[in-house]
């Protein structure tokens, strides 16, 4: 078995959500205005002074410096790799799974799996309708079987016309292989 749907949001989707990418961006700004101020602070004390101590520590405020840009590259570019692999992943479970990839769910995409879910109703239809009239076609029917058959096609019939009715509402449910 497998289900289809959402049974919940992503806690990302609300807007009470916090904004975690802003605070990060924010207080790398910072950081990094930070160690810019301390590299102009150590290069213009340096320069007064005119001591090796006081070049000594420019250039080492100019490594952090640098470090930090190096840093937050390597992170940009780790968090590019990341959410490329996130999405290549969740389109092969997607595909593997017989569902219509995220990020272009389109109205044919949601119908595709409406229209499975009701091919197989009308299957089970077709079997039910076989077994009555397979019991009425014999010399003793079976009227708890046909009883069954009946109700089976009954709530078959009004859970496809229940489906086709809700048809603007993404299809949720499991799916029995």
């Amino acid at each position: 078995m497998q289900s289809i749907g959402s049974a919940h949001t992503r806690a990302t989707d609300s807007p009470d959500a916090p904004r975690t990418g802003r605070t990060a961006l924010w207080g790398t700004v910072i950081g990094l205005a930070v160690l810019a101020v301390i590299f102009a602070v150590a290069l213009i004390q340096a320069a007064n002074s005119n001591s090796l101590l006081g070049w000594i520590l420019a250039g080492i405020a100019l490594g952090w410096l640098m470090l930090a840009v190096w840093a937050l590259s390597m992170v940009r570019k780790a968090a590019a790799y990341g959410r490329e692999q996130v999405r290549q992943a969740q389109e092969q479970f997607q595909a593997q799974h017989g569902r219509a990839p995220a990020a272009s769910a389109s109205a044919g995409a949601g119908q595709s799996l409406r229209d499975e879910k009701l091919a197989h109703g009308m299957q089970v239809i077709l079997v039910q309708s076989k077994v009555v009239k397979e019991q009425l076609s014999g010399a003793e029917p079976d009227p708890e079987q046909i009883q069954r058959a009946l109700e089976t096609i009954d709530m078959t019939a009004a859970n496809g016309l229940r489906s086709l009715k809700d048809s603007s509402k993404p299809v949720s449910g499991t799916v029995v292989d």
